[in-house]
């Protein structure tokens, strides 16, 4: 015969079948809550106490450390430096040395780059060099300036002579001389200019050719009539004219 084995189960109680806890279960239940709420007060306290922890790691690392150097205490406070009322102040009279103050106080020459000292040593030659005759420094006056602006117009006082066309803006020239020209013994009376017919400058040498040409009154007339052509004037000219050979 094959034996079979049975467990048998306790029977419930009849407290357990109406829901009802026991004087054990109960102390059991209060036990484990009571050691739940010392662990809760436990990790509470603990981490209240983490930063005295913190501070005491902290100090034990600094004493590994290399201790820090001394500073140096020879820094004085400024002389121009006062204290009013827990309020630092500087004293103006103070803050420059008496050589600094007199080079403020005074004017002197502005002084400009290397090179414009350069270009003026340059120009501080007084005259033009061998190479060009020795020409002196123009000195620009009223009359010089007059006879430049009509050598550059030269072409217009002699049309039968053609000069180059001056480039850009006519420059005064740094080193120049007027000088007049002198007849040789060699040259016939014929050829030589009376000292009453001679000019002074350019300008009157220029009138003077004027008065015995009349070129530039009759270019004038012209041009004016050119301009006046078709016009009433023109025209009433023209009947002045016809009356006349009337």
């Amino acid at each position: 015969m094959a034996l079979q084995a049975t467990a048998l189960e306790p029977a419930p109680s009849s407290s357990e079948e109406s829901g009802i806890l026991s004087d054990e279960q109960i102390e059991q239940l209060l036990h484990e809550a009571e050691v739940r709420l010392k662990e809760a007060s436990e990790s509470i306290v603990q981490a209240a106490r983490a930063p005295e922890l913190q501070d005491i790691i902290s100090v034990g690392n600094i004493r590994k450390r290399k201790p820090l150097p001394k500073l140096i205490g020879s820094l004085k406070k400024a002389s121009y430096i006062e204290q009013k009322n827990g309020i630092a102040q500087a004293d103006g009279k103070r803050l420059l040395v008496d050589k600094h103050r007199k080079l403020s106080n005074g004017l002197r020459a502005v002084e400009l780059d290397q090179l414009v000292k350069g270009s003026k040593k340059k120009d501080e030659r007084p005259t033009s060099g061998a190479e060009w005759f020795d020409l002196p420094k123009t000195v620009l006056t009223p009359q010089l300036k007059r006879d430049l602006q009509l050598i550059e117009m030269r072409s217009v006082l002699d049309p039968h002579r053609h000069y180059k066309k001056a480039s850009g803006e006519n420059k005064v020239p740094k080193f120049s001389q007027v000088g007049t020209v002198i007849e040789g013994p060699t040259e016939w009376y014929s050829s030589r200019i009376n000292k009453k017919d001679r000019a002074r400058n350019f300008v009157e040498e220029a009138m003077a050719g004027e008065k015995e040409s009349g070129r530039f009154k009759r270019k004038y007339n012209e041009i004016q009539e050119k301009k006046t052509s078709g016009k009433k004037s023109y025209y009433k000219s023209l009947i002045d004219k016809r009356k006349k050979r009337k």
